[in-house]
C-alpha cells in the first residue's frame, strides 16, 4: 500500500509536499516528489514488494502512480512479453497497458488499485473493480488536485470546504454516502469503483470497465453442493495467490464468525507456519472472543486478544474521525463497528505489514441476517430515517427505486443485494477498512473479494445464498467440511454479533458520554440538526467538522474529545 496525490495544470512541489505529507501514514518508508511538465507528483511507500523507494515511476509516459497490488501481474506480463523490474513491475505493466489499449487496459487487472495516469495535461484516474483502494479529486479552475485521501486535496488550500448536502442526506438515511462518486465536500469527487476518470482539456470523462452481475432469481431451492465446491476451490485459490503475493508475514482478523474463521483454516492447510490472528474484546465473556479462542485452538495459531476500555475508545475516537473522512452515522450498518476495527487494527500494525479480513463476505453471500431475512422491515427503518431528515427529493428517489410501491419482500430482497454491493461495500466497510489500516502504515487483504471469487458468487441465484431465514447457504456448505476437519462444526452456525459486539459495554458509556457532553438545548439547536438526531449524532458530526471544515484534515497532537466539550470549542466553532 501506498499514498499517491498530485496537481496536474501547475508545477507546485510546495504544495505537493504538503499533501505528501497529509497522507505520509499510508507509506512511512519513503517519500518522494517530482515536478513533472505542467505537473507536481508525490508517492509514499509502504514496502510490500522490492525495496522501500518511493513509489515514483520509470521514465516513459504516461507518468503511473500506483497504491495497491495486483495479484495477477506475473500472467499479465508473460502475457504481454514483458520483462519487470520487481520494485516498479505493478506500475510498469499498467504503463505498457495504457500505451496499449488505453483506459480499457485497466479491465484486465486483477487485484486491489488507485491510479492515477499522467500525459501532459491528460489524466486517467481510476479505481479497483470494487473500490477497495480510495482516490479523490477536484478541478479547481484548469487544474485537477488529487489524491489518495480527502485530506490530500484539503491541502490545496483553493479547494473549498462546504459541505455536499445530498451527502450528507445520504448519510442520514443509509449511515454512508450511497452516491458512488459523491465525498462529504462539495468539491471533491471520488472515482466510482470500476471506472476510470478521464480529465482532458477541462472535460471529465466517467468510463466504467466493470459492473456487477445483478442479483437474479431462479426458482430452484434444491442443495448448492456443486456451486459450494467452487466457491471453496475458488476462495482457496484466491488466498493462496494472496499468500504467496509476496514474502513478508501476514496476520488474520479473526472474529469467531464464519468468514473470518474459514480464511484462517484455509491458510492454515496452505502455509508451512501457523496463522497470526487479532482479536478484540471489551469483557471477557462474549460469545464471539470464546469462538474465536476456540477457532484459533484449533488450527494452532499464534493468538492475540486485546482488552479496551472507554478510555481507549475516547482517545482513539478523534483519530479515528480524522482517518474516517466522513460522518460516522448510523443506517444500514452499527455505528460503534468502525471504532472497533480501528483500535483493532491499531494493536494489529505493531505485529505485520499485511493481514487478512472477511470484508466482502456478507455482500456477495448474503449475510445481513435483518436486511435479506426481513426486507419489509428494513425499508421501513430506511423509510422512517428519511421522513426525519424531511425527505429530500434526491434521496427519496433512491429509497423509492430500492423498495418500490406496492411492497415486495423479494423484489425488496434483490434489489439490496445490488445496492449494498455497489454503495455499502466501497462507501462503508472497504472506506472504513482501507483508513484504519493506512492509519497505521499497514495493508489488509480482503480475501473474499478476490476478482475471480466476485465474478463467481455474483452468478449464483439469490437462494443459493440467502432462502428463507437461511443466509449464506452456500458459502456454510463450502465451509463445512473445513469446519469439521478441524472439529469445530458447531462453530458454522453460530449467530456471530460482528465487530460492534467487541465494544457493546464500551458503547452504552459512549452514550453516556455524548448525553453528558450534548445537552438537549445543544441538540434542538444545532446548526446541522438536520442531520444530527441523537447526542452521539451530534459528538460525531461536531468531531468531524473540526477536523475537516474548521482544519482541512488537521488534527493536534494529544487532542481530548472530552476537553473540546468542557472548553466550550463546539459552540464557538459553529459562530
Amino acid at each position: 500500500m501506498c499514498g499517491i496525490c498530485g496537481v496536474i495544470g501547475r508545477e507546485d512541489s510546495a504544495l505537493v509536499s504538503r499533501m505528501l505529507g497529509s497522507i505520509s501514514h499510508r507509506g512511512p518508508d519513503s517519500f518522494d516528489v517530482r515536478t513533472e511538465l505542467e505537473a507536481s507528483l508525490g508517492g509514499c511507500r509502504l514496502a510490500i514488494i522490492g525495496s522501500s523507494d518511493a513509489p515514483m515511476p520509470r521514465a516513459g509516459s504516461p507518468v503511473v502512480l500506483f497504491n495497491g497490488e495486483i495479484y495477477n501481474y506475473r500472467e499479465l506480463s508473460r502475457t504481454l512479453s514483458l520483462s519487470l523490474d520487481p520494485l516498479d513491475a505493478e506500475s510498469h505493466l499498467i504503463q505498457v497497458l495504457i500505451r496499449r489499449e488505453d483506459w480499457h487496459g485497466f479491465a484486465r487487472l486483477h487485484g486491489m488499485f488507485a491510479v492515477a495516469a499522467v500525459d501532459g495535461r491528460r489524466i486517467l484516474l481510476a479505481r479497483d473493480r470494487l473500490g477497495i483502494k480510495p482516490l479523490f479529486y477536484s478541478v479547481v479552475g484548469d487544474e485537477v488536485v488529487f489524491g489518495s485521501e480527502i485530506k490530500a486535496v484539503l491541502a490545496d488550500k483553493r479547494v473549498p470546504t462546504a459541505l455536499d448536502e445530498q451527502a450528507m442526506d445520504e448519510t442520514a438515511v443509509f449511515g454512508y454516502i450511497s452516491s458512488p462518486d459523491r465525498t462529504p465536500f462539495a468539491n471533491i469527487k471520488q472515482v466510482p469503483p470500476g471506472t476510470v476518470v478521464e480529465i482532458s482539456g477541462g472535460r471529465v470523462r466517467v468510463h466504467r470497465y466493470w459492473e456487477p452481475e445483478p442479483a437474479r432469481y431462479d426458482g430452484a431451492e434444491e442443495s448448492c453442493a456443486d456451486s459450494a465446491n467452487d466457491v471453496l476451490g475458488c476462495l482457496r485459490n484466491g488466498l493462496d495467490q494472496m499468500l504467496r503475493h509476496d514474502p513478508l508475514d501476514k496476520a488474520f482478523y479473526l472474529s469467531g464468525g464464519l468468514d473470518s474463521s474459514l480464511l484462517v483454516m484455509l491458510a492454515d492447510q496452505l502455509e508451512a507456519s501457523s496463522p497470526v490472528t487479532f482479536t478484540l474484546a471489551d469483557g471477557g465473556d462474549t460469545p464471539d472472543l470464546y469462538a474465536a479462542r476456540e477457532v484459533a485452538k484449533a488450527v494452532g495459531a499464534d493468538h492475540h486478544e486485546f482488552r479496551v476500555t472507554i478510555d481507549d475508545y475516547l482517545r482513539e475516537l478523534p483519530v479515528f474521525v480524522q482517518h474516517y473522512e466522513n460522518v460516522v452515522a448510523g443506517g444500514v450498518f452499527d455505528i460503534h463497528g468502525g471504532m472497533a476495527y480501528q483500535m483493532l487494527s491499531r494493536k494489529i500494525s505493531e505485529h505485520v505489514r499485511v493481514a487478512f479480513s472477511g470484508e466482502g463476505a456478507d455482500e456477495l453471500f448474503g449475510g445481513y441476517y435483518w436486511s435479506y431475512t426481513h426486507p419489509l422491515g428494513f425499508s421501513d427503518r430506511i423509510r422512517g430515517r428519511l421522513k426525519a431528515i424531511g425527505s429530500p427529493d434526491t434521496v427519496v428517489e433512491q429509497v423509492n427505486a430500492l423498495f418500490p410501491r406496492p411492497e415486495n419482500e423479494s423484489v425488496y430482497r434483490r434489489n439490496l443485494f445490488d445496492f449494498l454491493i455497489r454503495g455499502g461495500l466501497s462507501n462503508y466497510h472497504l472506506w472504513s477498512v482501507d483508513r484504519s489500516c493506512s492509519a497505521f502504515g499497514f495493508e489488509v487483504r480482503p480475501a473474499y473479494l478476490h476478482d475471480d471469487l466476485v465474478d463467481l458468487a455474483l452468478s449464483l441465484p439469490i437462494e443459493a445464498r440467502v432462502l428463507g431465514r437461511d443466509t449464506k447457504r452456500v458459502l456454510r456448505e463450502a465451509a463445512m467440511p473445513v469446519f469439521e476437519s478441524y472439529g469445530v462444526t458447531h462453530l458454522l452456525h453460530r449467530k456471530k454479533a460482528g465487530m460492534p459486539a467487541a465494544v457493546d459495554r464500551i458503547s452504552l458509556q459512549v452514550e453516556d458520554f455524548a448525553s453528558r457532553a450534548v445537552s438537549d438545548a445543544d441538540l434542538s439547536s444545532h446548526p446541522f440538526r438536520c442531520f444530527v438526531k441523537s447526542p452521539l449524532d451530534a459528538v460525531m458530526f461536531d468531531l468531524f467538522h473540526y477536523v475537516f471544515v474548521e482544519n482541512r484534515g488537521a488534527l493536534s497532537a494529544g487532542f481530548d474529545v472530552e476537553e473540546f466539550y468542557r472548553g466550550g470549542n463546539r459552540a464557538r466553532m459553529y459562530r
